[in-house]
């Protein structure tokens, strides 16, 4: 759907967005929701966060505009609607779903992503115990970042209104961001998706390679290429930061 493809080689160990524009994009794509219907419960739920993730990080890009919001904002709302119903077997939500995950590719084909993608990237296939599936990786990185992007200004108004916009409660911009973190969160958890790296498939990722490797892994992720279009651009610190928080689910205040 996208002219962007992810690549993971084992030898050296890596995880890249490539753009492929000359090999995979076209002028039509079919999206029939039939190609979906026998997904495994897996797949549907790290497919549907990391969708869930593009229309999320698209909406708050410093590249966002007229032409993306809509299409971001609709994919979300979707999603949030028919995500776990899909997940549990639900054929009318899994066509929603498949419709979902179009609008949110031809949302960030345009805005553009931010650094829950430059993370996942650059983690994926890091480690010896197993790779960390892309989906996932977004999933339990996505509450992290939100909470860190929020500090800046336009990026809190813009988590504000998603939440808004799927109904969640708060009276304040702090209140509804905090919504939406918590809102993905309970995502993650009723999808059986871990909150945190350490606790991935069962603790496959080694917590001392982890940490002997968050040097360059973060030096990694802040050269990935949806990196500048995130709302904050963090500095080496911030994103080894970033990274712990994630491998042990520690809150973000920074």
């Amino acid at each position: 759907m996208t002219q962007w493809s992810a690549i993971s080689r084992t030898v050296p160990s890596i995880h890249s967005l490539k753009n492929t524009k000359k090999l995979s994009s076209k002028d039509v794509a079919i999206v029939d929701p039939e190609l979906a219907e026998t997904m495994p419960v897996k797949l549907t739920a790290n497919t549907g966060m990391d969708a869930l993730t593009h229309a999320i990080e698209a909406y708050v890009s410093t590249v966002a505009c007229d032409y993306t919001d809509p299409l971001a904002l609709h994919a979300i709302k979707m999603i949030h609607n028919d995500l776990k119903k899909s997940y549990d077997g639900d054929k009318d939500a899994r066509t929603s779903m498949h419709n979902a995950q179009c609008l949110a590719g031809m949302a960030f084909s345009n805005a553009l992503l931010g650094i829950v993608h430059s993370m996942a990237h650059k983690t994926g296939a890091a480690f010896s115990g197993g790779h960390i599936v892309h989906g996932a990786a977004n999933a339990m990185y996505l509450p992290k970042v939100i909470k860190y992007n929020s500090k800046d200004e336009r990026a809190a108004a813009r988590y504000a209104e998603i939440a808004k916009f799927i109904s969640l409660p708060g009276s304040t911009t702090e209140e509804l961001v905090d919504a939406l973190i918590a809102e993905i969160k309970e995502m993650n958890k009723s999808l059986n998706i871990s909150s945190c790296i350490k606790d991935y498939e069962g603790g496959i990722i080694d917590e001392k390679e982890f940490n002997d490797k968050l040097s360059e892994v973060a030096a990694n992720a802040i050269g990935d290429a949806c990196t500048g279009s995130n709302p904050r651009i963090p500095t080496q610190e911030e994103m080894e930061k970033l990274l712990l928080a994630c491998y042990y689910d520690k809150e973000i205040d920074f």
